[in-house]
């Protein structure tokens, strides 16, 4: 058993013999098994015993009986006590969260103070059946195939090379006293009515269960990583990030089997389901959006939009005086300027318009365009919808509700930013005084 042991250890590089390392002893058979285990090896170790005060005397003798095994070996032990029924009404947690939760809280304080390298838990393979048939029944994902990590944030785990018959087997052929814990004879708990009902029936199809298990799992995270790694490579392909926001090209992963698990595997950070996603992607409506947290998922003609979505200040309408001014509007600065007939418009600048400012009548009213907006454009005779220019111009949806327009009168467009300015406000040669407005899309 020990040689198994520290082949174990040097075979996955879990910790020297001459590294400090904390044991975290209970007093079952299990991390008894790892005391003398690192005991016989000469490894560098100090014990940890968290003492939850939910089983009256018993709890005290588990106590009384590691201290004196930690003396008798001259093993530092360190040790406390939790209020943990208290903590649980307090918290409005079970009982057993809270306890974990306790434990491992205090076990991290103790690796910082005391400078420990590693967390020593003894989780063996029998453990690691339990977590993933846990897991399945409660309908897991790949990372619950996972089973128990090896070594992972600082805790290794040397005893999964090892089921519970052989931990006993080690124990009872040394000699090696160990506590019992009362409450793992009931049922009460899911992991027991597995460990009591469900194993000893698996065990007699297969004796070497454990052992085929932990080989699986260790299997499904490797391919995983590999998957990862792929996925990876082809996002990085199909997405482009800007301030924030991202554009997918729905080209680039048209040819995958199952584009909506590979989306959702990238997205879900962000709060998206698989089933919105599904849902989007199947929609023929352009424009089509899905909303998650503080996200916005939007179908273009051959892309996907995420975008944050913005809680500043978004006034929908301002009003323009004869002024020199400056102006915040749905979260985009506007620049509005009055210059008499001796200024000379460049019409090169980008989001910039002119406007005959003498056909004005102010105060004017600058607003977010709503449907139903017409407005007459340069060189045209009748009319247009708002969101048929924008349709024209190939405006993506994402970015339509940011468009801006200035108004005069009730539904009287004067231009819609920065795209056009109405036949009827254009600067001509006997214009005056010239209005200029410059926009900062958002």
């Amino acid at each position: 058993m020990l040689q198994r042991f520290e082949n174990f250890i040097f075979e996955n590089t879990l910790f020297d013999k001459e590294e400090p390392v904390l044991l975290a002893l209970s007093g079952g058979a299990d991390s008894v098994c790892l005391f003398y285990l690192l005991l016989e090896g000469g490894y560098n170790f100090s014990v940890a015993h968290c003492n939850f005060q939910l089983r009256g005397k018993e709890s005290e003798a588990d106590e009384a009986f590691l201290v004196a095994l930690a003396r008798t070996h001259q093993i530092e032990i360190f040790k406390d006590r939790f209020e943990t029924s208290t903590e649980s009404e307090k918290r409005k947690k079970g009982v057993q969260e809270v306890a974990r939760e306790l434990r491992y809280t205090w076990f991290k304080e103790l690796l910082n103070k005391h400078k420990f390298s590693k967390l020593l838990t003894a989780h063996h393979q029998t453990d690691n059946l339990e977590t993933m048939l846990i897991n399945i029944l409660r309908g897991t994902g790949i990372k619950g195939l996972h089973g128990i990590p090896l070594n992972e944030n600082n805790i290794a785990r040397p005893l999964l090379f090892a089921n519970r018959e052989e931990i006993v087997s080690y124990l009872q052929e040394n000699q090696y006293a160990y506590r019992e814990d009362s409450s793992n004879a009931s049922d009460y708990y899911l992991r027991n009515q597995i460990r009591h009902n469900v194993l000893p029936a698996l065990k007699q199809i297969q004796p070497e269960i454990e052992a085929r298990f932990y080989e699986t799992a260790q299997k499904v995270k490797g391919f995983e990583l590999l998957s990862y790694e792929l996925i990876s490579n082809l996002w990085k392909s199909a997405c482009v990030e800007m301030d924030g926001n991202l554009k997918i090209d729905l080209e680039t992963i048209d040819k995958l089997d199952n584009q909506p698990l590979f989306l959702f595997h990238n997205l879900q950070a962000y709060g998206f389901t698989l089933l919105q996603i599904e849902d989007l992607l199947k929609s023929n409506q352009i424009g089509k959006k899905v909303i998650a947290n503080q996200y916005e998922l939007i179908k273009e003609r051959l892309h996907l939009q995420m975008k944050r979505i913005e809680f500043m200040e978004k006034t929908n309408s301002v009003t323009i005086e004869a002024i020199n001014q400056t102006v915040k509007i749905f979260g985009q600065i506007v620049e509005i300027h009055i210059y008499n007939n001796n200024f000379q418009p460049d019409y090169t600048l980008k989001d910039t318009l002119f406007i005959n400012a003498d056909k004005l009548t102010f105060p004017v009213t600058l607003r977010v365009w709503e449907d139903g907006d017409r407005i007459r454009p340069l060189g045209m005779n009748g009319y247009k919808k708002v969101s048929d220019i924008l349709t024209d111009k190939k405006v993506e949806n994402s970015k339509r509700n940011s468009y801006i327009v200035l108004q005069q009168y009730e539904k009287e467009l004067i231009a819609l930013f920065p795209l056009v300015v109405s036949e009827d406000y254009k600067i001509d040669a006997s214009t005056q005084s010239i209005l200029s407005i410059t926009l900062n899309m958002a």
